[in-house]
């Protein structure tokens, strides 16, 4: 027969229990939830290789914005494209009124590539040589990102 004092420390015993070990195992599910690393084997993952972005960003008039992707074409993206070490480029475009903004995302496979090309201080803007006929406010720095997963469909 148990005893009501050894009864009471059973009933706490197990509702401690009942109460830490879905704790216990919700600490480990959040624990794969905030990985930044892949999963192995995971055939979701698309990016498994390491690449840095590079992006920059440029402002121009409406009225010279078909004119100004003509020369960017030309004159920046086939460059980027042609070097060494990069895996890709990406313009997008945004018309507000009367500016439009350019956004170049270019990937490489390492700082020390974007070097071959940019120079030490990658940071620094390399500006095409009409951008001053075109852009309002040229930005002089250039951000760079590690690119953790892509997944374009």
């Amino acid at each position: 027969m148990i005893r009501t004092s050894n009864f009471f420390g059973i009933l706490c015993g197990l509702a401690v229990s009942a109460l830490i070990l879905p704790l216990a195992a919700f600490s480990q599910f959040e624990t794969l939830a905030v990985s930044a690393q892949p999963l192995p084997n995971n055939p979701a993952t698309t990016q498994s290789k390491k690449a840095v972005a590079r992006i920059w960003h440029g402002t121009t008039l409406t009225s010279k914005a078909d004119e100004y992707y003509a020369y960017l074409l030309e004159a920046g993206i086939k460059k980027i494209q042609s070097i060494p070490g990069n895996l890709g480029v990406q313009v997008l475009r945004r018309t507000d009124g009367d500016n439009t903004e350019f956004t170049v995302i270019s990937y490489w496979e390492s700082r020390d590539a974007i070097r071959k090309f940019a120079g030490n201080d990658i940071e620094k803007v390399s500006p095409l040589p009409k951008d001053n006929e075109y852009l309002i406010k040229p930005e002089t720095k250039v951000k760079h990102f590690d690119v953790l997963f892509s997944d374009r469909k």
